[in-house]
């Protein structure tokens, strides 16, 4: 079974109890689906005005399905219903979240990309000891013209 999980925002200016009803019956979908475990996060302000919200109630899912008809459903059904601001469904099993950093592949590339980068940076400070280097035998070669 792959593991999923869902983030709705729903409309700030419903109360507590109405935005869980906005998807209570999105979900009617899904809920038969095995470890259903809902989180509320709370009523949050936006980072940025969507359609007019500012607020909106934050509510996280996560459950393990095979059915991925139903949540194609889910997903359909949430997209008509106006009170919910955003959602997104993201499969953990796929190269997502914690599961990126145990993927062998993921992890190699990612090392070379930061070795690339260090030899890079370190590249970059011996360039700039050598512009210092040759400013300071400049300042001096000026000191001793100056001097004559």
């Amino acid at each position: 079974m792959a593991k999923y999980e869902i983030l709705a925002i729903v409309n700030g200016k419903l109360g507590e109890t109405e935005a869980e009803k906005v998807l209570a019956d999105s979900l009617k979908l899904i809920n038969k689906s095995k470890n259903f475990k809902e989180t509320k996060l709370g009523l949050k302000n936006l980072a940025y005005v969507i359609a007019g919200h500012d607020k909106g109630w934050y509510i996280q899912y996560n459950f393990e399905s095979d059915d991925t008809a139903a949540i194609n459903e889910f997903s359909r059904v949430t997209k008509l219903n106006k009170d919910v601001i955003r959602f997104l469904v993201i499969n953990l099993d796929k190269d997502y979240g914690a599961n990126a950093l145990n993927n062998p592949n993921k992890v190699k590339k990612a090392k070379a990309k930061k070795d690339a980068y260090d030899k890079r940076i370190e590249r970059i400070r011996a360039e700039k000891a050598a512009i210092e280097e040759a400013n300071a035998k400049l300042e001096e070669i000026n000191k001793i013209s100056e001097s004559k």
